[in-house]
């Protein structure tokens, strides 16, 4: 009789559990990538990215440019047809293309770290906002339908295996977020 009761006791909160817990799956990835704000934020800093890098083209040639000035000026400060005055005079230009084309390099470097970095801050501020109006959304769409989880299946666990290792089709919501995040952008990505 005490085995009874004793598994009763462990029974029944994980009855009352299963039966008060309603879960949902969700491919938050999928969500992520599918909904148009994602589009338009990838485009934004490719744009942004190109432009960085049309900048830094530019002070690479630049760049480029000072080094064969240096190294013609080297090779001219070397030349034993010019007089000792011209040699050093070549030699003393040359040493000037030269801090000229380090402090260019210098230039570069510090403009790509900068630019590689601002890029990092904004991708992960706009990121962070999209997840957050995902969320939102998620939100909602669970408390309508009464669910009291919702769980993202494309998450994976240390091994790389899927966390979710099966979940029944009629729990998936992700198709119906993405085209709650998406409505009305079709209507106005068609008309364009």
């Amino acid at each position: 009789m005490k085995k009874f009761f004793l598994t009763l006791a462990l029974l029944l909160p994980l009855a009352v559990f299963a039966a008060e817990t309603k879960i949902a799956v969700v491919d938050l990835e999928e969500v992520f990538n599918e909904y148009y704000k994602t589009r338009i934020f990838v485009a934004n800093l490719k744009k942004q990215a190109e432009v960085f890098q049309a900048y830094a083209q530019k002070l690479n040639e630049s760049r480029t440019k000072l080094n064969e000035e240096f190294k013609n000026l080297r090779d001219e400060s070397q030349n034993l047809a010019l007089s000792k005055a011209e040699q050093e005079n070549k030699r003393v230009q040359a040493q000037e293309k030269y801090r000229q084309m380090k402090a260019k390099e210098a230039e570069l470097q510090q403009y790509n770290d900068s630019k590689v970095e601002q890029l990092k801050e904004e991708r992960a501020k706009l990121r962070d906002r999209i997840l957050s109006e995902i969320k939102t959304e998620i939100g909602k769409r669970a408390a309508l339908a009464g669910y009291t989880l919702v769980l993202d299946k494309s998450g994976k666990s240390l091994s790389g295996i899927s966390i979710i290792v099966y979940h029944s089709p009629s729990t998936d919501i992700t198709a119906d977020i993405i085209k709650e995040l998406n409505r009305g952008y079709e209507k106005n990505d068609k008309k364009e």
